[in-house]
């Protein structure tokens, strides 16, 4: 008679073989699956869930893809966004990627992209081919708290979105064109925006710090939306908590829309 012991043993034996096949198989699909779906790109996609006339956005790989039908990995907080603009806001897009929230915003209001690396303001340029009904101002800059050059250390658009600050292992770099929003806005070419729009990977405490005299003053937006990067920030030599006291002495205590997302909180405020 076998001991209890051993059935035991037999019994978690069996169960870790039957686990381990289990996702050997789930592995072999997901392989197949990316494989199917790479050989159907390069492939436009037309995203219907925020717009019933739908936005165009062309992938060419496969992080491309799972970027535009994840909606950035955030369609609650994009739409959230989408949902706060008005007709007469002007959108100011800081870090616009592929243009996700800008050619949406764009069905909206008045748009302003800020995107500095070459490589995403290609693709963001070529999905405003896709959508010709869809106007976006877009500015080659990089938004920080200083006018002149900085190193853009990107991976391009298959990975990770670029940074100011060395801190991710990216493989490449370029030298960008760096402007503060008050110099942009004080040089009278632009308009000043209603709303603001930050998300560049720690660099949201440069950019606020260039632009102070646009959210203290009588023209400072209505809103911000804010992606504050917690593990970013300290490259910047700040902290989350440095960002809401700029963002609370701007007189942006209203909190509308308020999310976590790993170690990135996800923000719309109002002024009080």
């Amino acid at each position: 008679m076998r001991s209890p012991g051993r059935q035991l043993i037999t019994t978690r034996l069996a169960r870790n073989t039957g686990t381990r096949f289990v996702m050997k198989v789930r592995s072999k699909l997901a392989g197949l699956r990316h494989r199917a779906w790479e050989r159907q790109l390069p492939k436009v996609f037309k995203l219907t869930d925020l717009d019933p006339r739908g936005v165009n956005f062309e992938a060419t790989h496969l992080v491309e893809r799972q970027r535009i039908v994840a909606c950035g990995y955030e369609p609650e907080y994009l739409k959230a966004m989408l949902d706060a603009l008005r007709p007469d806001d002007i959108l100011y897009d800081v870090g616009a990627n592929i243009g996700l929230v800008a050619l949406h915003a764009a069905r909206k209001c008045r748009t302003v992209a800020f995107e500095p690396d070459p490589a995403f303001r290609a693709r963001l340029e070529r999905n405003l081919q896709l959508n010709p009904g869809v106007s976006v101002e877009l500015l080659p800059v990089a938004i920080g708290d200083s006018e002149g050059t900085a190193t853009l250390f990107t991976d391009g658009v298959e990975g990770n979105s670029p940074s100011l600050v060395h801190q991710r292992g990216e493989k490449d770099a370029v030298e960008v064109r760096v402007q503060t929003l008050d110099t942009l806005v004080a040089g009278g070419t632009l308009p000043a925006p209603t709303v603001l729009k930050l998300d560049i990977e720690g660099a949201e405490v440069l950019a606020l710090r260039g632009a102070k005299h646009l959210l203290y003053g009588p023209t400072a937006p209505r809103a911000l939306f804010i992606e504050v990067h917690e593990s970013f920030l300290p490259g910047f030599g700040s902290s989350t908590d440095e960002v809401m006291e700029f963002v609370l002495r701007a007189g942006y205590g209203k909190v509308q829309y308020e999310t976590n997302r790993s170690d990135q909180q996800h923000l719309i405020l109002e002024r009080t």
